[in-house]
């Protein structure tokens, strides 16, 4: 997901520069803060329930657009040829190799292993063009593949699984593509409604969990609430049997507007820096998905120490 959120930071500026006004007091009503936090409560709720459906019994769950990366560069010459590439837009100039076993595993960092049917190669190569958004691509040969590994983004953290490398004809760009009959890629319906539609709430961006501990990365301005333009953040978890959906809210700088010499104004600029927020779990994770509720899927995550 390479979404960001872009922030507000607070810099004097000369009046007439671009910039927003800085704000000033914040005086919500509580009732209105109790509002907002029971819509981010059911959007949650909501994202939980869309990702249910859409998982199902899959054993193996790859974020989307995961499934397959490309090695090396594509020459200048080439260029012409990343759309198609991009779509999947390949066919094979030749044979392509069956499996050379029935299964293959899918193998955490912390050991854990996964076994699942291997794909054939040209099964894998139908597969990345499942999503074709360039039926007017002309399709590029493949010249040949062989079974290697690489790293995707699961559920439940990176994971080392088996993937076809297809060589291409006329490059040294390589395509792989995961080798693992984990079944359909499993794609979850965002909630209905505009993904802005977050009331006081910010988009989590990856996780890392140790042990109950989930800690959420997220875009937001360096200084905290205590300073003007400043924002805070506190983390929610609501929590299912196969999923834990985790809802942001900011506090934002509630003290008064600051003062400036007279001629210039004070102003907030558009900027973004790494922030995070901490909630402890009901129960440690144990392999279920983490939820953003911006658009209601799962985000990357990293197994501390302390497990999940």
């Amino acid at each position: 997901m390479g979404r960001r959120l872009w922030w507000l930071a607070a810099v004097a500026m000369l009046a007439g520069c671009a910039s927003a006004p800085a704000p000033g007091p914040v005086a919500r009503e509580p009732t209105r803060r109790a509002d907002d936090l029971q819509r981010l409560r059911e959007r949650a709720r909501v994202v939980l329930a869309n990702y249910d459906r859409a998982v199902g019994d899959a054993q193996l769950v790859v974020l989307w657009g995961q499934e397959a990366t490309v090695t090396g560069t594509l020459e200048p010459r080439n260029e012409h040829l990343k759309t198609a590439i991009d779509a999947g837009r390949l066919e094979a100039a030749g044979d392509l190799p069956a499996p050379p076993r029935g299964k293959g595993d899918a193998v955490w960092t912390g050991g854990r292993r996964l076994s699942l049917p291997l794909l054939s190669a040209p099964e894998a190569l139908r597969l990345l063009a499942v999503n074709d958004d360039c039926p007017e691509c002309v399709r590029h040969p493949v010249k040949g593949a062989r079974l290697t590994t690489m790293r995707v983004s699961t559920t439940r953290g990176p994971a080392t699984v088996p993937a076809w490398e297809f060589s291409l004809e006329d490059t040294k760009m390589r395509v792989l593509r995961m080798a693992l009959d984990s079944g359909p890629p499993v794609k979850v319906d965002p909630p209905a409604g505009s993904p802005d539609d977050l009331p006081d709430g910010a988009g989590a961006e990856s996780a890392r969990v140790d042990g109950k501990r989930l800690t959420v990365a997220l875009t937001g301005p360096r200084e905290g609430a205590g300073e003007p333009c400043g924002e805070d953040y506190v983390a929610e978890a609501v929590e299912s049997d196969t999923a834990v959906a985790v809802l942001v809210r900011i506090r934002r700088y509630s003290g008064p507007a600051p003062s400036v010499p007279p001629g210039t104004e004070f102003g907030c600029v558009m900027a973004g820096h790494p922030r995070s927020a901490t909630v402890t779990l009901a129960e440690p994770l144990n392999g279920r998905a983490v939820l953003e509720v911006q658009q209601g899927q799962p985000v990357p995550l990293v197994v501390g120490s302390g497990g999940e």
